[in-house]
């Protein structure tokens, strides 16, 4: 007769190990008891499956409505967010381009460069426009939040709302605009009398708003990197 029995083995440091003892028979076939000791193995094993091999099944989460609706919303947001800050960051990275080639270099009068320059001036506002009309929009559409939830504080106080957001940045462009038009009429005096004083109005035009759109490109940086 043939046991199966799982006893220690002290040469493998103790671990469990199932071994073939004869009873009555002086000899076993080494493939009987391999047939034996896998069956007595698989019965063990089958028996241990939940505690070797089986991974604990993780409960899925259910969400709220309120949560599916805030998901759904965070999700057009920075779609939105993300249109807006490549409208942007283009209008800029244009304007750069162009400024590095120069404006007007093939000009050979003076009535030839102030046509020229009024050219050139209007691409620059209209890549200005876009820029600004951008941020404007990234600034009035803030992140959505959960119903209830209070506004983050720190060190400093509570950040701005979107629409104070919009106020200032409209403030801004509104004083800027202003400073602007007073520079340039007065690069034009500089000149006046002569035909040189519209050319360097014009110069001036286009030197300010580029400093503007730079400034701008600076104080509003983290709505161009941040996704």
């Amino acid at each position: 007769m043939v046991v199966v029995t799982a006893v220690p083995d002290t040469r493998l440091n103790g671990s469990g190990l199932v071994s073939c003892e004869t009873a009555g028979v002086t000899e076993i076939s080494t493939s009987h008891c391999a047939r034996l000791l896998g069956s007595a193995a698989a019965v063990l094993l089958f028996g241990m499956g939940p505690l070797l091999g089986q991974t604990p099944v993780a409960r899925r989460k259910i969400l709220t409505p309120e949560q599916v609706q805030f998901q759904a919303q965070a999700a057009q947001w920075r779609q939105r967010r993300n249109t807006l800050r490549d409208q942007a960051q283009a209008a800029l990275d244009a304007e750069v381009a162009r400024e590095k080639t120069g404006d007007c270099p093939d000009a050979t009068s003076t009535v030839g460069e102030e046509e020229c320059l009024g050219a050139e001036i209007a691409k620059t506002k209209e890549n200005y426009a876009t820029f600004a009309g951008a941020i404007r929009a990234m600034l009035a559409s803030p992140y959505p939040t959960m119903p209830g939830q209070q506004p983050v504080t720190g060190p400093t106080g509570t950040p701005p709302t979107a629409s104070e957001n919009v106020v200032e940045f409209d403030r801004l462009e509104a004083e800027s605009k202003l400073y602007r038009e007073h520079a340039v009429a007065a690069a034009h005096n500089q000149f006046k009398g002569g035909t040189e004083a519209p050319v360097f109005a014009d110069e001036a035009e286009q030197k300010l708003l580029r400093l503007h759109f730079q400034e701008m490109a600076f104080v509003y940086g983290e709505e161009l990197s941040n996704p």
